[in-house]
């Protein structure tokens, strides 16, 4: 590559020249410096950076896309190659969120550097109010498109691997008593969302799972209730389309049985009665569509996951009770069997966590105040021995 400095409209400029598969390609590079006074020193050394700058961004392989463009044809690049929930997900992120800052600033893939990742962040957490939990979602899409890009020659380096990322925290699960439960168990009856906080309530199941539970995954006759798949809702309408159902779960440690108490049995069979009553009675107009699963409501229609996050607090607030995420019965759940002496591996498995350490970040300061009681015992034990 060589950098020919020369003047042009009352500035010095650099033109880049170097071959490409066989052919001569040249930009232009303004050096933003005046040739009016003794600038020719200066304007040489910014000549040899211009030069060094381009000489590590271009490659064989190199194209003057925009970064936004580049983010879209990476999308099409891994559609294939990852789950299509996960697909969605990316696709959301990068349509709705990153692409349109960058192309608000023209920002090309070669330019990209650590403090243009570092500013979008900074934008987004001070406008939108973002978390730094949301914050590494981001970074993650950002990197992985990066990184490809690397590893097919586009670009040398991965500017987001210098960016430094605000802390990640985990939201902090909100427990319902005892009690607590069993006043919203006692609200709920009647209403669309009965059965899938009932389900989560007992079995602590995560809300995907919940909404794609289906019947024929209900033995009643060993009394044993599986999580085989879940459903996913990638849509903004509440279109059929949207709503996709899995084989499989989160990770295979989430393919479990439970146990399913006499009490349990009796309200699933009571659904599922109900069910075939309302069906028998609308006729045509009941939804067929989805008469295998568990959650749906009176004429036929799955209760959606979207439906279920976005209702439940609203559920919350009308009824006078404290409000929670309705993740948080999942955590209510695995609180109760803790507090009643379950151990940690046990909870792992009963809530289908991949790993043990995700059970134990999470219900951490559940874990201390058991051990606390234990404290309590060998104090009482041992009182006066020690002395």
């Amino acid at each position: 590559m060589t950098a020919i400095l020369y003047e042009r409209y009352g500035k010095y400029q650099v033109m880049l020249s170097w071959n490409q598969e066989g052919k001569r390609k040249q930009k232009s590079v303004t050096t933003g410096i005046s040739v009016q006074g003794k600038n020719k020193r200066v304007a040489e050394k910014r000549r040899k950076e211009i030069l060094a700058e381009w000489e590590k961004k271009i490659t064989s392989n190199f194209v003057d896309i925009l970064f936004s463009d580049y983010l879209l044809q990476w999308l099409e690049i891994v559609k294939h190659s990852i789950a299509e929930s996960t697909y969605h997900s990316y696709k959301k992120t990068i349509e709705r969120q990153i692409c349109p800052y960058f192309i608000e600033r023209k920002i090309k893939l070669h330019d990209v550097k650590p403090y243009h990742i570092q500013d979008f962040y900074a934008q987004m957490m001070k406008t939108r109010k973002l978390s730094g939990h949301t914050i590494h979602h981001y970074h993650a899409n950002i990197h992985k498109s990066l990184r490809h890009a690397v590893q097919t020659e586009l670009i040398r380096d991965n500017p987001a691997s210098k960016v430094v990322l605000p802390k990640r925290e985990r939201p902090r699960a909100e427990f319902y008593t005892v009690e607590e439960l069993r006043v919203l168990l006692e609200k709920v009856k009647g209403s669309r969302l009965e059965t899938p906080v009932y389900l989560a309530i007992w079995f602590g199941m995560r809300r995907g799972e919940i909404v794609g539970l289906r019947w024929q995954d209900i033995d009643f006759k060993t009394n044993t209730v599986s999580v085989v798949g879940v459903m996913t809702d990638w849509g903004e309408t509440a279109r059929a389309e949207n709503l996709k159902y899995k084989t499989g779960t989160k990770s295979f440690a989430g393919l479990r049985s439970f146990p399913l108490p006499p009490e349990v049995a009796e309200y699933l069979q009571r659904r599922k009665a109900e069910q075939e009553e309302n069906q028998a009675i609308m006729g045509s107009a009941y939804n067929t569509d989805w008469l295998d699963f568990v959650c749906v409501d009176d004429v036929g229609d799955l209760i959606r996951p979207r439906y279920i996050t976005h209702m439940f607090p609203k559920f919350l607030r009308k009824h006078g009770l404290r409000v929670i995420r309705f993740h948080d019965l999942r955590d209510s759940n695995a609180s109760l069997l803790l507090d009643k002496g379950v151990d940690m591996k046990l909870i792992q498995s009963w809530l289908g966590h991949a790993h043990y350490s995700t059970t134990a970040d999470i219900y951490a300061h559940l874990r201390a105040g058991v051990k606390r009681e234990l404290g309590n015992v060998l104090s009482a034990e041992l009182s006066g021995s020690l002395c």
